[in-house]
């Protein structure tokens, strides 16, 4: 697609502004079950979104196909999206930031790992798997590859691209004593193939399914606790939803209101790093915007919503590069946050609680979790923790509490900070309680 075409073509239209975004993104991925190839997967697909401002009205328009017609079509979208829109805000396309923090984070490494390369390193590490302990009954392993280019083009001259590419390994094994299976399993993540060591990876996997067998109950009570990485990962994002400004313009936020409040405990310091220069990497939101590293909670205290270019205008402030394109619709999002981490290890925030439990898992946050006020019921995994030391499995458990109180209930943070797929950077930490039901 000829994005100054259509710049051009929109212009001798009647728009006001326009711009466009031409995304292309490519995924490769296999999985090994039983040593054989158990999919193979290759799909590339393309798209093409463009907004602009007509007698006006803002209209949009997406399309995957590309050819002669592709920019007529648009323009066409466009206008008669726009003469339908009944939104009274005043539309906006972007004018450009001031200045973009481009880095080059493409790895080429990656791009030119052969395909027979990692195969066979998968089978390596579904052999690694099955050789570690004799109650290892099944494995599987997956390898998926993403690679992704943007442009994003408007009519007064901004000219962005970004490219980024990544992959990642799952592991899983299932084991079996006597009547008992239980299942573990973790994912590796980056975009350097260097960094991937098989055995480490394994013992861990294997090790944690094997850990949770023989699990015993708890007295349904509220205990102090210790959360690991994946937890905090988890429920920290259904946290920081209540940051979006446009929940808290509809007044469905517990933060509305709480600007430069202490909401969280003092222990707790979030940022949002999207410079970071990792797979997440992004220097520009979907509407042109330049993304900026920002400090959202300061020792508990809310610094800043998540804005978009429309919901900064109704609060009077600038966006902070969070918009976020769902369809037609411009929302809200947020990347690479990072939970400041403690100094102390796992064990001495065991140690630090002293008795109570130890969560590795939880499930069913969508239903389990009320966004506006923050209660939540989870099935949950975990161990005991006896005496400052981790103990011997639970059995099924579900945790009960809620989001706010939970992150104001904070004892220590630790320091073994994990990025997970959801674009988190966070450490385990230990509450003061939590409820506990068998």
């Amino acid at each position: 697609m000829n994005s100054k075409k259509f710049i051009n073509l929109a212009k001798e239209a009647g728009f006001e502004a326009s711009e466009i975004v031409v995304s292309k993104n490519t995924n490769f991925s296999f999985s090994l079950f039983r040593s054989e190839l158990d999919s193979y997967s290759v799909s590339t697909s393309s798209k093409i979104l463009a907004r602009g401002i007509y007698k006006g009205k803002i209209g949009t328009a997406n399309t995957e196909k590309d050819d002669a017609t592709t920019a007529d079509f648009l323009i066409n979208t466009i206008k008669d999206a726009a003469l339908l829109n009944e939104k009274a805000e005043k539309p906006i396309i972007f004018e450009g930031s001031k200045k973009y923090h481009k880095k080059n984070i493409y790895s080429k490494a990656l791009e030119e790992w052969k395909v027979e390369d990692k195969i066979a390193l998968l089978h390596k590490v579904e052999d690694t798997l099955k050789s570690l302990d004799k109650r290892v009954t099944e494995v599987q392993v997956q390898y998926s590859e993403n690679s992704s280019e943007e442009s994003f083009v408007n009519s007064y001259g901004v000219n962005l691209k970004n490219k980024n590419n990544y992959f990642y390994i799952y592991g899983s094994v299932v084991v079996k004593e006597g009547n008992e299976i239980k299942s573990g399993g973790d994912i590796f993540l980056d975009s350097d193939p260097s960094k991937f060591d098989v055995e480490t990876f394994a013992k861990k996997i294997v090790g944690d399914a094997i850990s949770l067998l023989n699990g015993t109950p708890i007295k349904n009570k509220k205990y102090k606790a210790v959360l690991s990485p994946d937890v905090v990962s988890s429920l920290l994002n259904a946290l920081l939803g209540s940051c979006s400004a446009e929940e808290v313009q509809k007044h469905s936020s517990l933060f509305e209101g709480k600007l430069n409040t202490q909401v969280l405990s003092k222990k707790i310091t979030i940022d949002e790093k999207p410079l970071t220069k990792n797979c997440f990497f992004t220097y520009f939101d979907d509407e042109g915007v330049a993304c900026e590293n920002k400090r959202v909670f300061d020792k508990g205290v809310l610094k800043t919503y998540f804005y978009n270019l429309e919901t900064a205008a109704k609060d009077g402030v600038s966006s902070t590069g969070n918009a976020s394109r769902h369809g037609s619709k411009m929302g809200i999002t947020f990347n690479n946050i990072v939970l400041k981490p403690g100094k102390l290890s796992q064990d001495d925030l065991f140690a630090k609680i002293k008795n109570g439990v130890y969560i590795t898992d939880i499930s069913g946050l969508h239903a389990g979790l009320n966004p506006e006020s923050g209660d939540f019921s989870l099935q949950s995994e975990g161990y005991h923790v006896v005496d400052g030391k981790k103990a011997g499995p639970l059995t099924l458990i579900t945790i009960a509490g809620n989001l706010f109180k939970l992150f104001n209930d904070v004892l220590a943070l630790g320091n073994d900070s994990k990025l997970t797929l959801s674009s988190t950077n966070v450490p385990s930490i230990a509450v003061k309680n939590i409820a506990v039901n068998s």
